[in-house]
């Protein structure tokens, strides 16, 4: 397999990044605060996520918010490492820079440091091991040694690879670290390791399919795969459905769960291969029911490990599998991955025919994993017309645009059977599509050729698979390879090539010395007459029009195949004719009588590409050894193809790709002496060969001076946004201190609108250690900076020059409690943005200071944690702009915490109903400011009545109910409890009724529901005086943009023995809007509130609040 290297990842380093879910910032719609006066979007965000840490293989946590917000914390012994982060289409990568190299030279996985993908698999803090993959260098009980002496465990041996399966404890990560990479970063592993691999997660890729491929012809001609052995490697088989009793002659768990198929995904592609069809008086027949199964369990309920695979794969070859089926598949990459290796490994070691699903993205150059193995049989769907099923993936191969896929099979509402331990178990059978359908229609085809000839191998039973496959005229190699299987076809097929399809590769720009490339195919006779082929060529280009004459031809036009044996032909693909640029495909076809065999092959005649060449100079004016991106501009979007990674060679720094005709952005950082030099150049036209020299000497310092001296920097963040087309790629460098990063400019070449840097800095009053624990003061200020001034960047701040704001944070814990709070600012345009993470006592005051550039948006991030670190409660943030010189006061965690649904600031569809759909998003727990409060450790109930007959219910506060379009009552009933140590708020009872009918179209209305608001001044630990008579500001109001109209009654009533008793209590109100006049009793305690409100349309809401605030 002829792959490329894999590309490694660059940016900035973080102490907090918020990652946008919900593409560019741009988006969002604005609304006034009025506790602030400035104003603010709400953050997208579904309620109720726990946070999400990942520790990574060095021992450093990063941990992601659910509204998107990550903090990273070093692991022991790690502080002041830096790490390069890369951010796009909201996926976060974070690797620390002494991994960098290791990345860079292939020794360790890339995917280790994706956390977005850490988190999909399921390897964050939830789970206590890091899964892993580990081959060696050149002895395995070395490496073995080296893996176990550091609190790992090798869990199995995965000889088709050279390496073993190992679970890293995550409380020993750092330890494990050192031990296989050394202290100081270095270019190779230690103790005999060579590689590193995440043990990665690939996903299963989902009655006429069988007569479709011409089965039924074969089992007349007495063939039904009987004598044959098909593995199936998926998520386990239900091996007592009727349709497989007596089919499945050896089991293996190869997973971490127990054997059952609980997703049914496995039954399905094994009776689709082997099933007798007996729950269905036949109907629902595999392809080859004669067929014996083994069932291997690779795959949990969220994925299939690499090492499962792995596992499943050697033991089905050792056990005598003639054909492997794998309908599971992951993102390819250009070098050759574990699974892929086992693919080739163990075809050549056993003779397997593994046959792979292609994958169901739907896109071209998508071929999954371990499809894109040369030795697989990649299979591709198609619908019962042998049009191409609109999931099914194309080619070409990603890397070197190698011919795949290989064949394609009905793969859409197929039937098969159900597994008794999945979804309806009481139903015999499912339907189902995707390529994971298709595949086993292949392995069921290849079973019955391997009867019909006992002796042939992987390589014989594809390419006469291919040989006989019907391909669709419409349709070209990438989309169908050979075309559809055809069991019928395949027994009497005696004419095969060798290679079953041919890839020239691709040919450089320009064309005119292109040289001419010759492909040798060998025709194969296992019939007992020769065989006299007239050769013939069709081939189109990109646009689909016929390829130039001259272009493909092949020596000789007529050869003559002898019973038995071989005849070898060349065809040759010449490029350096007159044509378009791009992508060829075409078929040789081979003639004899009513024998057609049609054998595709591929060229890439490329488009106009030229050398840029990327040097790197340090301060001194000396080679480099540093890495650069090179973004491409001119797209509609951003994907990982339009960035490309030059990485300087050791001794020169210089380092040359070849790129299409075109404008990039080059953007680089050279750490030198400590100092991290950012350099940018955002437009390099390549319209010939380029040459660009990053010299770090064009770097000039970046300084901000506050106006009080004992102001520490605690944060500095230094990046540059890449706008292109909906797109936003941000890049950059981090450290404690602006007095550690340079900004440069190199060549202008040309402006691109939306290209800027950000200049993002915190600073904290530190003590003796070092430590802003505590601070009484925070200054978060940031910059944007147009392209034209990346030449430094200096500020001297004044105090008239920034937003003053005396904040209170109240305590809502019973013990020992902390704030974690952070200011990302946000950027126009940009998907995400960095911040300091400052940690204090609660309850606390500190002054806060902004400064008001104009492009800068700032988000409060508040976080309340337990003694232990735990997260009790989170704001949900909001985004701000400051006006320069004000003074104002805010108050955070600040009791009541109920049912307001008055939205101040992001008004959002707590309730709404589209078509016949009521959707419930409900706050239960907002603040005395109406801002909406997490409670991660709340349970929570949700009921919804129509009538008085109950429409479902939900174990929390977000659900979609399904409901009948006439109008009726509804009612809605929602509880929270929390235990301790959440003081307050401990059960907040809801309940609301409200008439709705359908609501036609697709736009979501909001429901006449409102909702009730107690802010009664409390101090900081949310307690009242007792003995005394209180007034309590209270609000019931509807949701905003709903029909209700404003509340004409409101009562309220109060309990200081939690609900036990209540009292009615004195209201004064306007249309909702008014106070509460209490009496507290002397002592200490908790006071209780209970309200009740009707709206001018009738509608009701009633809420109780138990423990709403102290008293003492």
């Amino acid at each position: 397999m002829l792959r490329t290297v894999a590309r490694w990842g660059g940016g900035a380093a973080i102490i907090a990044l918020v990652v946008s879910s919900a593409g560019p910032a741009g988006t969002t719609a604005w609304a006034a605060v009025p506790d602030s006066g400035t104003e603010a979007v709400r953050a997208p965000q579904r309620p109720g996520e726990p946070d999400r840490s990942v520790t990574l293989i060095t021992g450093d946590r990063v941990t992601v918010r659910a509204d998107g917000v990550a903090s990273v914390e070093p692991g022991a012994g790690r502080k002041g490492i830096p790490a390069l982060t890369r951010r796009l289409d909201g996926r976060l990568h974070v690797t620390p820079v002494d991994a960098l190299a290791l990345v860079q030279d292939g020794r360790l996985d890339a995917r280790l440091f994706d956390v977005t993908t850490l988190i999909e698999f399921g390897y964050d803090d939830r789970r206590a091991n890091l899964p892993l993959i580990v081959t060696a260098g050149g002895s395995r009980s070395a490496a073995r040694s080296t893996v176990t002496a550091r609190g790992a465990e090798v869990v199995r041996d995965l000889p088709s690879v050279g390496g073993m399966a190992v679970r890293a404890d995550k409380a020993t990560l750092t330890e494990f670290w050192r031990g296989v990479a050394g202290v100081a970063p270095s270019r190779s592993l230690r103790g005999g390791v060579s590689k590193i691999w995440l043990d990665g997660l690939r996903k299963p890729t989902l009655e006429q399919s069988v007569p479709q491929i011409g089965a039924p012809a074969a089992w007349q001609a007495g063939l039904d795969g009987t004598g044959v052995t098909v593995a199936v490697l998926d998520t386990g088989v239900d091996a007592d459905h009727p349709d497989l009793a007596g089919q499945v002659t050896g089991t293996a768990n190869f997973t971490e769960e127990d054997a059952r198929d609980v997703v049914g995904h496995g039954t399905h592609v094994a009776s689709t291969i082997a099933g007798t069809g007996a729950a269905s008086d036949g109907r629902n027949r595999g392809v080859a029911p004669g067929a014996r199964l083994l069932a291997g369990k690779v795959c949990i309920t969220r994925g299939c490990p690499d090492s499962s695979i792995l596992a499943g794969m050697q033991w089905a070859a050792e056990r005598g599998a003639a054909v492997v089926n794998l309908s599971l598949g992951g993102q390819d990459t250009p070098e050759v991955d574990p699974v892929e290796q086992a693919v080739q490994t163990l075809t050549e070691q056993y003779g397997t025919l593994f046959v792979v699903a292609v994958g169901n993205d739907g896109q071209a150059a998508a071929i999954a994993s371990p499809a894109s193995a040369d030795a697989a049989l990649a299979v591709g769907a198609v619908d019962r017309s042998d049009e191409l099923a609109w999931f099914s993936n194309r080619g070409p191969r990603t890397g070197d645009g190698g011919p795949k896929p290989d064949i394609t099979a009905p793969g859409t509402d197929i039937v098969a059977a159900r597994s008794s331990d999945g979804p309806a178990p009481d139903q015999p059978y499912r339907t189902m599509s995707g390529t994971s359908m298709a595949t086993p229609h292949v392995a069921g085809a290849a079973a019955i050729l391997a009867q019909r000839h006992p002796g042939w191998q992987a390589g014989a039973l594809k390419s006469t698979l291919m040989a006989a496959a019907v391909p669709h005229p419409e349709l070209d190699m990438f989309a169908q390879g050979a075309g559809r299987v055809d069991v019928a076809r395949s027994i009497d097929q005696t004419l095969a090539s060798d290679p079953p399809s041919v890839g020239f590769g691709g040919q450089s720009w320009p064309h005119h010395d292109d040289v001419p490339v010759a492909r040798a195919v060998t025709y194969r006779n296992s019939g007992t007459a020769p065989l006299t082929l007239a050769l013939s060529l069709e081939a189109s280009g990109p646009d689909g029009t016929a390829a130039p004459a001259g272009m493909f031809t092949v020596n000789p036009s007529t050869v003559t195949v002898p019973a038995g044996g071989t005849a070898e032909v060349s065809v040759t693909a010449d490029t350096r004719v007159d044509t378009t640029d791009g992508l060829y495909t075409g078929r040789l076809v081979a003639t004899t009588g009513d024998l057609v065999l049609r054998t595709p092959f591929t060229v890439d005649r490329a488009t106009e590409m030229y050398d840029v060449t990327v040097s790197h100079l340090d301060r001194a004016g000396a080679p480099t050894r540093a890495c650069s991106e090179l973004v491409g501009l001119d797209g509609a979007g951003l994907t990982e193809d339009d960035v490309h990674r030059p990485c300087g060679a050791e001794g020169t720094g210089t380092a040359t790709v070849r790129l299409p005709k075109g404008r990039y952005a080059l953007l680089s950082v050279l750490h030198d002496d400590d100092v991290s030099n950012l350099l940018t150049q955002p437009v390099v036209e390549v319209t010939g060969p380029t040459t660009v020299v990053v010299d770090a000497r064009k770097a000039e310092p970046v300084s901000v001076t506050l106006p009080r001296a004992d102001a520490a920097q605690v944060f500095a963040d230094l990046a540059v946004q890449v706008p292109v087309g909906g797109s936003s790629y941000g890049f950059g460098v981090f450290g404690d201190s602006f007095a550690q990063t340079r900004l440069g400019r190199l060549d202008d070449g040309g402006a691109v609108p939306g290209f800027f840097a950000t200049v993002v800095g915190s600073w904290a009053r530190a003590d003796p250690e070092n430590d802003v624990y505590n601070s009484p003061f925070v200054y978060n200020l940031a910059w944007s900076v147009p392209a034209d001034r990346f030449d430094g960047f200096t500020r001297q701040v004044r105090q008239s020059d920034l937003a003053t704001i005396h904040t209170r944070y109240a305590h809502n814990v019973v013990g020992d409690a902390y704030f974690d709070v952070f200011d990302p600012a946000f950027f126009p345009g940009v998907g995400g943005a960095f911040s300091a993470s400052l940690l204090f006592d609660s309850p606390f005051e500190r002054t806060e200071y902004f400064n008001s550039d104009p492009d800068v948006q700032w988000s409060h991030h508040v976080l309340e944690r337990d003694g232990s670190g735990s997260i009790l409660t989170a704001v949900e943030p909001v985004r701000t702009t400051y006006q320069t010189g004000t003074v104002t006061r805010n108050q955070w965690n600040q009791a009541v915490f109920g049912a307001s649904l008055e939205s101040p600031g992001w008004p959002e569809d707590y309730v709404s109903r589209v078509g016949d759909k009521v959707f419930v998003n409900m706050p239960l727990y907002a603040d005395g400011a109406g801002r909406q409060v997490l409670a991660f450790d709340a349970v929570e109930k949700m009921v919804l009545y129509r009538d008085g007959v109950k429409v479902g219910e939900s174990d929390g506060l977000w659900e979609a109910f399904e409901v009948p379009p006439a109008a009726a009552d509804y009612r809605l009933e929602v509880t929270g409890t929390r235990a301790q140590p959440i003081a307050l708020s401990t059960r907040v009872e809801a309940a609301w009724t409200f008439r709705s009918g359908h609501v036609p179209g697709e736009s979501p209305v909001r429901l006449p529901l409102s909702g009730i608001r107690f802010s009664p001044p409390l101090d900081q630990h949310n307690m009242a005086p007792a003995g005394r008579s209180f007034l309590i500001p209270v609000s019931a109001r509807p949701q905003p943009g709903s029909t209700g109209g404003n509340v004409r009654s409101l009562g309220v009533e109060v309990s200081y023995d939690d609900g036990a008793t209540w009292h009615r209590a004195t209201v004064i109100a306007v249309n909702g809007v008014g106070a509460v006049h209490v009496k507290h009793p002397k002592g200490s305690g908790f006071v209780s509130l209970r309200a009740t409100a009707t709206d001018r349309s009738g509608n009701t809401v009633r809420q109780t609040v138990i423990r709403a605030y102290g008293i003492g």
